[in-house]
């Protein structure tokens, strides 16, 4: 309980402290990938475990984004993990804007322990976490979108497991062209 307290205030401290980006208007290909984006998304990782969160982004400079990302996940328990890290946009594909990522974070996991006279138990735990991924956001509009990324994620600790994740989203954006 502790671990899903810390870590729910971190992640709205992050975004408390976070002030999205002004718009500017460059005639940059992914000028219109400036402002925050917003991303709800529904998703399934390691262990067909089904995902809900949201993924916030903030235009740092043209092709560079900061991105805060919570979800929920119904694995060995029910956890959340939350993340930081940069997105670098690569050149688009006619609507598609293909993009590469790579963060930093911190997620619950749950480990099996034998207890005498209780027999096998799941024991809560949270592991510093390591990220890498890539996917595709397709503007339909210049308010909103739709989005898929795949992430790889390594925990960094006791029993702490590598996993990967797919998710589908769709984005909303302010602050654009």
């Amino acid at each position: 309980m502790k671990s899903r307290i810390l870590l729910s205030a971190m992640t709205l401290a992050l975004v408390a402290l976070a002030t999205p980006a002004r718009a500017q208007s460059s005639g940059h290909p992914h000028s219109d990938s400036l402002g925050v984006e917003i991303t709800p998304f529904v998703g399934i990782g390691s262990g067909a475990s089904h995902r809900i969160g949201a993924a916030i982004r903030f235009a740092w400079t043209q092709d560079l984004g900061v991105e805060l990302e919570t979800d929920y996940r119904d694995g060995e328990i029910h956890a959340i993990s939350s993340s930081v890290g940069l997105i670098y946009d690569l050149p688009r594909l006619g609507r598609i804007v293909p993009y590469v990522t790579g963060g930093v974070g911190f997620e619950q996991y749950g480990t099996v322990a034998a207890i005498p006279g209780q027999g096998l138990i799941v024991q809560p735990r949270l592991a510093f976490t390591l990220n890498a991924g890539a996917g595709v956001r397709v503007p339909v509009n210049d308010r909103w979108g739709v989005r898929a990324d795949a992430r790889w994620s390594n925990g960094i600790g006791w029993a702490a497991p590598e996993r990967w994740r797919v998710y589908n989203g769709v984005t909303f954006r302010s602050g654009g062209k």
